[in-house]
């Protein structure tokens, strides 16, 4: 489960006839975009729909909350499903969750947006284990790095997508059925996936232990490889999303920027996360293992955490925009780089199984992270939070170098 043995090929690695690489990235990336656009239409709607509903704007967070909190737990049951089901279906069936939930907050009174929320977390929660078990099979092993942070950057695709066409949905039809039009994109693109389910369905094999999810998370902590790893994600996350939570809210509140000013800052910050992620992606497959890419990046959102504590209002907006970029590219960048060093530290079979578990961590990490950011400043201000941030990184960049992870990789074959 930890690791592939001295003398075998690559976790993974199949013959050309075997995989279709491009058409399994496309699904994958498409299934991506519409779940992380369906999980950050409501951040955006909710300044003009929570009043109208009877709560403050702000307790949107409760409904964040309740969809990455399932999250995961579908995410550590994942593998199973896949065994069971298989990957491609898994994708469809994460897709017609969201529309459920996004059906069920349109249409329901209130006291059901938290089902709304819940049924469009378990589809979040399915859908990086599932895209990993297939771009597993898919993806050239020399190119898992491109290939799993091409798919990664559906997520700021997808929050950008929410950020452009909700309020115009909001304008034009009103929020119910601009809630309602995300899932039925998301019936349509589960049905547009039914042709190539059986050409991308990796190789299906039964599980190899009927483990409960917390027995599998137990093994992941135990395991000397999977467990800095997953400390590393919860890290990561924690500080990806305190940055993205905040990082409005600090131009506008402290430094005094107009909140359309500080908002571009934020969208900008997502078209750099994508291509970040792409580009740490191939250094990871051409020039450095990817454990040490990680390495290399929690050292850098340190860094660049710190550039953040140090604006004030008079800093010039220049240096502003370029530490809040400095920071998207790396808190945000990690994520590809995370799943392709996976893939090549565990077997094909247990892929699936194992990017849930871990996952549960990175989830665990990116509620929990906005959170303590939050109560920081209260207690001492922007300042103050991202010098605390700042440790988190590099605390889990010192606990993967200590794990001895990062040396060179076998070549593939």
């Amino acid at each position: 489960m930890t690791g592939p043995r001295a003398a075998a090929p690559p976790p993974g690695a199949s013959s050309p006839a075997q995989t279709r690489p491009y058409a399994a990235l496309g699904a994958t990336l498409c299934v991506q975009i519409l779940l992380a656009l369906s999980m950050s239409a409501a951040a955006v709607l909710a300044p003009a729909v929570a009043p109208s509903l009877g709560f403050a704007p702000e307790r949107v967070g409760v409904f964040a909350g309740c969809g990455y909190l399932t999250a995961m737990l579908t995410g550590v049951r994942s593998g199973h499903w896949v065994a069971a089901i298989g990957a491609m279906r898994l994708s469809q069936a994460a897709l017609l969750a969201s529309a459920a939930g996004a059906c069920l907050v349109a249409w329901g009174p209130p006291g059901l947006l938290l089902g709304g929320a819940a049924l469009i977390g378990a589809g979040y929660g399915i859908v990086n284990p599932a895209a990993a078990a297939i771009l597993t099979q898919h993806a050239p092993v020399t190119a898992r790095g491109v290939f799993f942070s091409t798919k990664q950057t559906g997520v700021p695709l997808g929050v950008a997508l929410a950020g452009l066409l909700m309020p115009v949905g909001l304008t034009a039809l009103g929020w119910r059925p601009t809630v309602l039009a995300v899932g039925a994109a998301c019936v349509l693109a589960a049905l547009v996936l039914q042709p190539v389910v059986h050409a991308l369905e990796p190789p299906r094999s039964p599980p190899v232990s009927a483990d409960s999810p917390i027995s599998l998370l137990l093994r992941v902590w135990r395991s000397p490889v999977l467990r800095p790893m997953s400390l590393a994600s919860f890290c990561y996350a924690a500080t990806q999303q305190g940055f993205v939570t905040f990082l409005v809210s600090m131009l506008h509140l402290q430094l005094g920027w107009t909140l359309a000013a500080a908002a571009g800052v934020l969208a900008a910050s997502q078209a750099v996360s994508a291509v970040a992620r792409i580009v740490f992606g191939g250094v990871g497959d051409r020039y450095a293992p990817p454990v040490a890419v990680l390495v290399g990046l929690g050292a850098a959102m340190s860094a660049s955490c710190l550039a953040l504590a140090a604006l004030g209002p008079g800093t010039p907006a220049l240096w502003v925009t370029a530490a809040a970029m400095a920071c998207a590219a790396t808190a945000m960048g990690w994520n590809g780089v995370f799943f392709a060093a996976l893939s090549h530290r565990v077997e094909r079979q247990d892929m699936a199984r194992v990017s849930g578990a871990t996952q549960f961590f990175t989830f665990g990490g990116g509620m929990l992270g906005p959170l303590a950011f939050g109560e920081v400043v209260r207690a001492g201000g922007y300042g103050a939070a991202y010098v605390a941030l700042a440790v988190v990184p590099a605390v889990a960049a010192v606990v993967l170098a200590r794990a001895g992870l990062s040396g060179p990789r076998k070549p593939p074959g």
